[in-house]
This record gives structure tokens, sequence and C-alpha cells, in this order.
């Protein structure tokens, strides 16, 4: 009776951490490969804030959309210009260009709250194979919280289009 106590308490204290505590499923098999194009507009068309805000997204989309992308079977690799781009070998382009940014107000979102200074990012994305177009899709969000998920959530949404796009294929 105590060995069945025992092992009862064991699985309890342990089970959780198998089945509660993983992270986010990754896409099993062969992995397509993509490379991916951000570009964040171009600096004489917007003021010198505006050009560093996007800078910053795009910063951080390059270091988080390789590591989402896998979750859905795809291999992304950053570039930051069209010349690296070597199609062939069922290597896409993807391409994901920024319509319009407000990084909101930090201050306003502290204070008064309720989606004041709310940050809102809308995307452009284009699938290329060499100069055919895949895929062309928009696709936006807003958060009143920090911009970071603003970059996660378009991200994710990319990842399951994509990977959806792939599956049909």
């Amino acid at each position: 009776m105590k060995r069945l106590l025992m092992a009862c308490l064991a699985v309890s204290m342990f089970l959780p951490l198998f089945t509660g505590c993983r992270s986010a499923r990754v896409a099993a098999g062969p992995r397509q490969p993509l490379d991916v194009l951000i570009e964040e507009g171009k600096p004489d068309e917007m003021q010198e804030r505006q050009y560093r805000y996007r800078t910053e997204v795009r910063d951080y989309m390059e270091r988080d959309l390789p590591r989402r992308f896998s979750r859905y079977g795809i291999e992304a690799r950053m570039i930051r210009d069209r010349s690296s781009y070597a199609p062939g070998g069922g290597r896409h382009l993807l391409v994901v260009q920024y319509l319009s940014y407000n990084p909101g107000s930090s201050a306003a979102r502290i204070v008064v709250g309720f989606g004041a200074g709310a940050a809102a990012l809308n995307i452009q994305a284009r699938l290329l194979d060499g100069q055919k177009e895949l895929l062309s899709w928009q696709d936006g969000c807003g958060t009143s919280g920090h911009w970071s998920r603003l970059v996660n959530k378009l991200d994710a949404n990319m990842g399951a289009r994509l990977q959806t796009f792939y599956r049909q294929r």
C-alpha cells in the first residue's frame, strides 16, 4: 500500500512537467527552405524617428521569425537584399513589407489604459518562386501591450498561412 501511495505521489508530481510545461509543437518531417526579406521602408520617405522604430521592429522580427517558423516546418533564412536570394532547390522567397506602423505611446498605455496608446502594424507578404508570385496577402494587428506582441502575432499568422499553403501543394 505504501508503494502504491508513493507511486501515485511521484506521478502526480511529475505529470504536470511532461504535459503542461512543454514548448510549442515542432512540425516533423522535411523542412521547407525559405528566404525571408523584410522591407521596413525607405528612410528618405519618412521621418528619422519613424524609420528608427521600423528598424527596431525589423530587427526583432529577424530574430524571432526563424524560431517561430521552425514550429511550422519551415527553415527560414533571413536576408537583407534580394540579391542574396538564389532560387532553386525548392527555396522560395518571402517578402514582408511594412505598410504602416504606429508604435503607440507607452506612457498613455500606463497612465490611461483602456487601449490608449495602442501599437499597430500592417504588413503585406508575398511568397515568390524566382519571379513568379505564388501567394500574396495583407495582415495587421494592434495591441495595447508591448509592441513585440505585434511581431509575435504576425509571425505566427505568417507561419500558419505558409504551412497551410505548403501542405496543399
